[in-house]
Parts: C-alpha cells; sequence; structure tokens
C-alpha cells in the first residue's frame, strides 16, 4: 500500500531487489504456514497474503508502523502536503457542480447537507488531516460548502489507528474548532468497508480516498492450461535436488519443474535463496467465473497467467454502495438495496487498465524481495487491475466511473504548479522573517556584519527547503519509465448528479450525456479532469 522504490540490483523487470543467500531463521508466521500446508495441502496466493499480512498476532501490518524512512515504504502524503491539498480540491470542484449556494442551508429530504470522509488504509492519518485542513478551512467556508461531520478511518493495525488519531486530534478537539465542520468531528475506525453505516436518507455525502489500499488486497493467481484455468497455489518445497533456473529478480518465474507438484507440471517456482515454499498449479481445472465470462480473456492462450483479486472486486462494489445513493440493478429489483446521500470517490494505486501476470512481490527496508522473504515480516503487494474495478461496478447504473488517469495528468491539472510555487516563495519569505530576528539580537560582533552572516545562511537555508518542497512534488508527477506519476493511475467515482465539475482554472467538466445516466460506458459523463 504504499510506494515501493529499491535501488540495489537493478532486474530485468526494471525494479531491484534484495538477493539473499544462506540459511536464514523460519518466521513464526512461515512455520504456521507450513504446518497448515501439511495438514490440508496447499494454499491459494490469497490465503498466503491474507495470514502474512493480517494475522491478528504475526501479521505484517498488525505488528507496528512500517511507513517513513525508518519503516518499509513511504507514500505520497507523506513525500508532500500538496498530494492531499489538491485531492481537496477535486472534492470541492466537484461537489460545487451540484450544490447551491450556501450549501449549509441547503437540504435534501429535508435534512441539512453535511459530508463525511472515509479513507481505505489511512496509514498515519497524514492524507486525511490534508484533506481536512482544506475542507473544514476558510475557502469551504467562503464558497458555502456543506460541513464535514465525521471522518471514517479502515484500518485494521492498532499501531496505526493510535497514530490516526495523535495526528487527526486536531479535529476532534473542542479547543481547536474548524472553521466549516461540526464540533468536534466524529472519527470512527473500522476493520472493514462494509462496517461503515450507510447513512440512510440524512442528506450526508460520502467523500471517499483510497489511496494505495488496494495494491495490498489478497489476489488470486490463475494459469490457463489445455483443459481450463489452474489455480496458482502455495505448497512447501521439499527436495532439496530440484534445479531452479537463474532467477535474481524474485517473485513467479517460468520454466521450472518439480518431482512434487499438485497437478500438472508448473511453470512457476520461488528462487533457490527461499527454499520452504514454492508455487504449483492445483491438480484440476477450477471454475473462475470472473474469467471464463468476461471477454477480456476469452482469447488467452494457453500458459497465460492471470493475477485476479475478489477482494478488489467486493470492495469496489461497497464502495460504490458508500456513494451510489443505492445498490446495484438486481438489488433494486429484489428490494434489498441501501439508500445513501450519493458521493464522490478517488481511487489512487499503482497499475493500468489490464490484467498483469507476474507483479506479486514481496518489499521490505525500502527494497522489492521475494514475496516468500520473510513472511510476516514484509509487505505483499500486487498491481492493480483498474479495468476489473470498473467490471466490478458494471451494474451499479447511479454510479459513474471516470478514468483512469495518470497521477501526473490529474494532479497537473488540478494545479500542482501554482500551489508548489506558492510554498517555495512562503518557505523562502519565513527564512527572511526570521533572519531579520536573530540580525536583531544583541551581540558582541559587528552589527553590519552579523547582520549579513545570518542573512545569508537563513536565506541559503529557505532556498534549500524550497527545493526540497518542489523536488517532493515533482516525485509525485515524474513520468519517466517507473515514474509515480506515470505508473500510480487515478480512477473517480461519482454518484448519479454528480456528473460533473468545474477545474481549478474554472473550466466547464460536465460533458453531458444523452440521458444522464451513469456507469462504466463509454457514454458516461464526464467529472474534470478525466
Amino acid at each position: 500500500m504504499c510506494w515501493r522504490v529499491s535501488t540495489r540490483v537493478q532486474t530485468s523487470r526494471n525494479y531491484t531487489t534484495t538477493l539473499e543467500t544462506g540459511p536464514r531463521e523460519i518466521t513464526p508466521l512461515e512455520q504456521i504456514i507450513l504446518t497448515s500446508i501439511r495438514a490440508t495441502g496447499p494454499i491459494p496466493v490469497s490465503s498466503y497474503m491474507q495470514l502474512c499480512l493480517g494475522h491478528p498476532v504475526y501479521g505484517y501490518y498488525m505488528k507496528g508502523d512500517p511507513l517513513g524512512v525508518a519503516g518499509d515504504f513511504i507514500t505520497s502524503p507523506e513525500i508532500t502536503q500538496v498530494f492531499g491539498e489538491l485531492i481537496a480540491v477535486w472534492f470541492i470542484s466537484a461537489l460545487q457542480a451540484m450544490i447551491p449556494p450556501n450549501g449549509a442551508s441547503a437540504t435534501t429530504g429535508g435534512h441539512k447537507r453535511k459530508l463525511r470522509l472515509v479513507e481505505l488504509g489511512p496509514g498515519r492519518g497524514t492524507l486525511s488531516s490534508d484533506i481536512l485542513r482544506v475542507l473544514t478551512g476558510p475557502l469551504a467556508s467562503r464558497i458555502g460548502l456543506p460541513p464535514v461531520t465525521s471522518v471514517h478511518l479502515v484500518e485494521m493495525s492498532p499501531a496505526l489507528r493510535a497514530k490516526q488519531e495523535k495526528t487527526l486530534e486536531r479535529y476532534t478537539s473542542a479547543v481547536s474548532k474548524p472553521s466549516n465542520s461540526h464540533n468536534p468531528l466524529s472519527i470512527e475506525w473500522h476493520d472493514h468497508i462494509d462496517d461503515i453505516p450507510v447513512n440512510d436518507e440524512d442528506g450526508t455525502q460520502t467523500l471517499v480516498i483510497a489511496n494505495e489500499f488496494f495494491d495490498a488486497l489478497p489476489i488470486n493467481i490463475f494459469e490457463k492450461a489445455v483443459d481450463g484455468w489452474h489455480e496458482v497455489l502455495v505448497d512447501e518445497y521439499t527436495s532439496p535436488n530440484v534445479l531452479i533456473p537463474n532467477n535474481p529478480g524474485g517473485g513467479i518465474i517460468s520454466g521450472a519443474s518439480y518431482p512434487r507438484t499438485a497437478g500438472p507440471t508448473s511453470t512457476l517456482a520461488s528462487p533457490a535463496h527461499h527454499p520452504r515454499l514454492r508455487f504449483v498449479l492445483s491438480k484440476k481445472p477450477v471454475p473462475v467465473l470472473a474469467l471464463s465470462t468476461n471477454k477480456r480473456f476469452a482469447s488467452l492462450p494457453v500458459g497465460t497467467r492471470v493475477e485476479y483479486s475478489r477482494g478488489s472486486v467486493g470492495t469496489m462494489r461497497s464502495l460504490a454502495r458508500l456513494i451510489g445513493g443505492g445498490d446495484s440493478e438486481p438489488q433494486r429489483e429484489q428490494g434489498t438495496e441501501r439508500k445513501s446521500g450519493g458521493g464522490l470517490g478517488l481511487i489512487i494505486d499503482y497499475g493500468a487498465e489490464r490484467f498483469f501476470s507476474s507483479s506479486f512481490r514481496g518489499f521490505r527496508n525500502h527494497e522489492i524481495t521475494d514475496p516468500f522473504h520473510q513472511p510476516g515480516n514484509s509487505d505483499l503487494t500486487a498491481n492493480v487491475d483498474f479495468a476489473t474495478l470498473k467490471d466490478a461496478v458494471e451494474d451499479f447504473s447511479n454510479v459513474c466511473v471516470h478514468g483512469a488517469i495518470s497521477q501526473a495528468r490529474f494532479l497537473v491539472s488540478m494545479g500542482l504548479e501554482a500551489r508548489v510555487a506558492g510554498l517555495m516563495r512562503a518557505a523562502v519569505a519565513e527564512e527572511g522573517r526570521s533572519s531579520s530576528s536573530s540580525s536583531s539580537s544583541p551581540s558582541s560582533s559587528s552589527p553590519s556584519v552579523m547582520s549579513k552572516e545570518v542573512t545569508t545562511t537563513t536565506m541559503r537555508m529557505g532556498k534549500r527547503r524550497s527545493e526540497m518542497i518542489r523536488e517532493g512534488a515533482m516525485k509525485l508527477v515524474d513520468e519517466g519509465p517507473v515514474g509515480m506519476g506515470k505508473t500510480f493511475q487515478v480512477m473517480a467515482l461519482s454518484s448519479e448528479g454528480q456528473d460533473g465539475g468545474a477545474g481549478v482554472d474554472g473550466g466547464a467538466g460536465v460533458d453531458g450525456g444523452a440521458d444522464g445516466g451513469c456507469g462504466s460506458s463509454s457514454a458516461s459523463p464526464s467529472l474534470y479532469p478525466f
């Protein structure tokens, strides 16, 4: 759930990896996994990921804070505040299209309009804090944005929940009341998105942000064979005499055969430096309705592997229910729909509008590792298939899907350059004020010489700070081969009627469809800057 950059050994996959040689100690979770395999047989990759990331005692996300220089990765909100601020600007620009002036007094179904913020995988709470600073600030009050009344955070980690509470305490304190919110804000934590109430008919509009969340949801891996789709499973590695092809890149590789497979000869293996676990194929083909009925996968050749996340599909549908004002068409017909006040959503993650075959990988100490490296002590991740996310909500006629577009295009369109320039000027000016204050202090040195030295030093500090501000922002829009601006994609969702919005330059954001309906079809109305 993070931007993962490695810097040591370059491989053919255009990322770097940590190579491990010699024996290594077995982790407690690895022992649990091996015991399970010995008792019941190979397990799906999704089960392996769930154990590694979410085991209540030994799971990676349950044990502490993995973020920052001292952790395993750094996310965009930790790089620069501009990221969250521009996301808030997008929410405001889209909301303005359907909320009348003086929105605090506007009503829906007899209820005053209000907002709530939902974040999936909130890390330390930095992104929510940056978004709230704009949504509850003077700008929001000036344009009549409805007040923010609550925040809902989907987070399993007790350690991260504590940090989120600390980060957001200024919004929950009765002393520091945000200008455009109830006092204090209500903040609730949930283990799963389905635990968030839908807010039936109370006029609450939901704003959802999921930054680097979907990449850590469990995946299953399937390989197409002559007789159908076989599932790639995680098995114990038991033969010490197996020849494994050279694969310094780690992860899933091809060309290996094993004396003990769960079925047909597997084309998947784990590297030689991780001998306890390996990939095998299921003995028989498995029914995979999502692949067998989707035209995207109909003509794939034998031997093709597909990473597919059922968890992502379920989460996407839950997200659509939160912001879409109701359920899918089949649920409406059955009379089981749940209604909400509508809303907007943003999904930001690395991936593309296509499936991936071998993006599953581990991450530890800011370096990519084999997914079998230190189970429970390493993060696990896979690229996001945004086309599958679109497919997941195509039966929600009350939800519009926009994008995906590159992160660079999104941030630049929302005013990144202007905001960064303003922060840079402020940094230099602040250092200038500090230098003036310091130079007027009593000193035994010559006043003129002392003043000049202090001013020069502090201005240089200000210049360095302004340069750091720019460098951090530019990382987010780097469109190099593996740059964040190109690798990360942004997809938006809006409820029916929220199908337009002005950009920060005042440009129109509606490209009206023939009937104003929503969905994932090409006829959906556009939403700036998508």
